[in-house]
């Protein structure tokens, strides 16, 4: 399951950080088919029958944006079927909101002295589409419904993990690659959206760890987002509560309604 770091583009960041995934040495696994890796990941993560039944999930915790000295900001990230999400970070007594309902999205910005709801700049929508195009499982879940194409690169270490690397292919657009653990079949990292930074274009690595179960399905609570060969600092989440199939109303995921009488993103 991938929680979208499109969606904490409202923080910038500034710090370095070095990639850690190997492929010089390249470590020996088990011989499998792309289609084989990719039944053990669905397999292991849950089942289609569990992943097909997820309506809605809520993740709850704290974001560390590289900011020094660190702080965590308190975060919820709602996601429903339909490509939809919001979230709303908090900041000292102030609630930041990024909201994508599948098409459009919109942004309050309390923090940057904005008393406005912005629209979500053509960059941020391209990359809330491509992260929403998985949907709430993945991009290995049903993947030639979402009219993926999968292929086996090879093998290689990430953070000392014997992985299996994949690539994936869509219709239209650019390929990406993921690693799933050669024993779990869990996901280690995926590439994310590339970032422009100094004018010109930086790889994304993100990275998960310490999966839970939550009601059959298996989702990380860490996830550490790197851009790589730049300044930018890692940006991490942490998971603390998890909540699947939670009724979300529909208003959600309108564009905000700021009341006139109350101070813009104030927390409650």
């Amino acid at each position: 399951m991938k929680i979208s770091l499109a969606l904490v583009s409202i923080l910038a960041a500034s710090s370095a950080a070095q990639a850690a995934t190997t492929a010089a040495t390249a470590p020996s696994l088990p011989k499998l088919t792309a289609e084989q890796i990719v039944q053990k990941h669905v397999a292991a993560t849950g089942g289609l029958d569990a992943w097909h039944n997820l309506r809605s999930v809520v993740f709850e915790g704290q974001l560390d944006a590289g900011a020094k000295p660190s702080k965590q900001l308190p975060y919820v990230l709602k996601q429903t079927r339909g490509h939809k999400s919001r979230l709303e970070l908090t900041i000292g007594e102030q609630t930041a909101v990024q909201i994508y309902d599948g098409q459009k999205g919109w942004k309050v910005r309390p923090f940057t002295n904005r008393n406005e709801v912005e629209t979500m700049t053509a960059a941020e929508l391209t990359e809330s589409a491509a992260a929403a195009a998985d949907d709430l499982d993945g991009p290995l879940v049903d993947s030639a419904q979402k009219g993926y194409k999968i292929s086996l690169v090879g093998t290689a270490l990430v953070k000392g993990h014997a992985a299996y690397q994949l690539k994936i292919t869509p219709k239209s657009g650019e390929a990406r690659n993921i690693w799933l653990d050669g024993e779990s079949f869990m996901t280690l990292k995926i590439d994310g959206t590339p970032r422009i930074l100094d004018g010109r274009p930086h790889p994304v690595s993100i990275y998960y760890s310490d999966y839970h179960a939550e009601k059959g399905l298996s989702f990380p609570h860490e996830q550490e987002t790197i851009v790589e060969h730049s300044k930018a600092a890692p940006t991490k989440l942490t998971v603390a509560k998890v909540r699947i199939n939670e009724a979300i109303d529909s208003s959600a995921f309108q564009k905000p309604d700021l009341p006139d009488a109350a101070p813009v993103g104030k927390a409650n």
